[in-house]
């Protein structure tokens, strides 16, 4: 039976975080790339002190296939957390959030989707996570060998709550003056009293204390988020004759949710690596991307399309656009040989790309010949083809550039 990926490890960090502090973890075994929370016991619901926390690292047992939209983290003072940034490790198969803000003081609940539309899955087996997890008790990995469970894990964070009493006080200040200037080289160096985690215990430290003394955790817990985040098939790289005035694609083809049909969702544009590529980039009529390209410009452009959900969940994908000349087929002409054997031959040319190893196919009376012809360094394709049967009338030939951007249809009347 084939095993299921797991959850190996939950880290949280920060992108303020310096570069020692987080190597200190590491080397203290605290965790790689941020803070591990502690399973197995209540120590996994002790407050988490710093001021700045704002990325999630969740490492897997195995290779996995994620996005952004997989995980939903829901508090008491904040019912969903907005995420700004997603990446992917597929090399120590660890992703990794980043939230908008940092965490204020919370009682957080992460969800990682195993039972959506999409759910994370082995790269290698498409199963489905086992994230069957009890909190406080369970340790990693994750599961109980049946796959298809939402990973579900509670922590907590009370920014500059130094000694985890779940109240900020004056000892928690005291705590701080005792290791003043002490940094992750020093012998007893405490990380938890590096508020800021800038690698150093300053009075910016203590003054951090100092404003947040009487905070404590709200009352209650967190009720997690019914809701699966949006989906992507994911947009295909586009390739674009030049002189083209304007392409559309319907965003609803590519992206879908469990609770919100697709024409419902939110859709943006997140990222244009190349705006003079365009005199109009929009979407339109709440879903349809439209583009319009300015005059005489040639080039490519990454394009980034993000659809959200009513509850602020997320995906995005993301795709390449080709604007360049089109090949052109010219001469193309159909001998006959002798018998049945026919030669097809012709050439090619680009104004952009380098015409050899184009792919010609042909099409009309020759198409169901499944023939195909490569295009030699000079720019001339030519074949000897068995056209056993062909019918008298118009054979075509066609290819496409790299970045798929057709041709003209070249024809030749075929006399059998």
């Amino acid at each position: 039976m084939l095993s299921h990926p797991a959850v190996a490890a939950v880290n949280v960090g920060s992108t303020a975080w310096d570069p020692s502090f987080v190597s200190y973890f590491e080397s203290a075994s605290l965790g790689v790339g941020g803070y591990a929370v502690p399973v197995g016991s209540a120590a996994q619901l002790q407050t988490l002190p710093w001021t700045n926390i704002d990325q999630i690292r969740i490492t897997f047992s195995e290779d996995v296939i994620i996005q952004a939209g997989d995980l939903s983290i829901s508090g008491v003072n904040k019912t969903a957390y907005v995420l700004s940034n997603f990446s992917y490790d597929p090399n120590t198969f660890t992703a990794v959030w980043t939230l908008d803000v940092p965490i204020g003081k919370d009682k957080l609940l992460l969800d990682l989707d195993a039972d959506g539309i999409d759910p994370v899955r082995s790269v290698s087996t498409e199963e489905v996570l086992d994230g069957a997890w009890t909190d406080c008790q369970s340790t990693f990995n994750s599961g109980d060998l049946q796959g298809g469970t939402d990973f579900e894990f509670r922590f907590n964070v009370l920014p500059t709550d130094v000694d985890a009493s779940g109240i900020v006080t004056l000892t928690d200040a005291l705590y701080v003056v005792l290791q003043y200037d002490k940094t992750p080289n020093d012998p007893g160096f405490d990380p938890r009293r590096d508020l800021d985690g800038d690698g150093t215990i300053t009075t910016a430290d203590y003054y951090a204390v100092r404003y947040k003394i009487g905070g404590a955790l709200p009352s209650g817990d967190p009720v997690g988020m019914n809701n699966d985040a949006p989906t992507t098939s994911n947009i295909p790289d586009l390739g674009i004759a030049a002189g083209t005035v304007d392409h559309v694609l319907e965003l609803t083809d590519f992206f879908a949710d469990a609770e919100t049909a697709p024409e419902n969702l939110a859709y943006s544009i997140v990222n244009n690596s190349n705006p003079t590529l365009f005199s109009t980039l929009d979407i339109i009529e709440a879903s349809t991307l439209l583009m319009e390209f300015a005059s005489g410009v040639k080039g490519n452009a990454v394009l980034s399309v993000r659809a959200t959900d009513g509850a602020g969940l997320i995906v995005e994908t993301t795709f390449t656009l080709y604007v360049s000349d089109a090949p052109a087929i010219n001469n193309f002409y159909c001998i006959n040989e002798l018998g049945d054997y026919w030669t097809l031959t012709g050439t090619v040319t680009d104004n952009d790309d380098d015409v050899e190893g184009y792919v010609v196919t042909f099409g009309g009376v020759l198409a169901p010949y499944g023939l195909t012809a490569v295009v030699a360094m000079d720019g001339v394709f030519s074949i000897l083809a068995d056209l056993s049967g062909v019918q008298m009338g118009t054979g075509t030939a066609q290819t496409k550039d790299p970045h798929g951007v057709l041709p003209n249809l070249a024809q030749y009347w075929v006399i059998a």
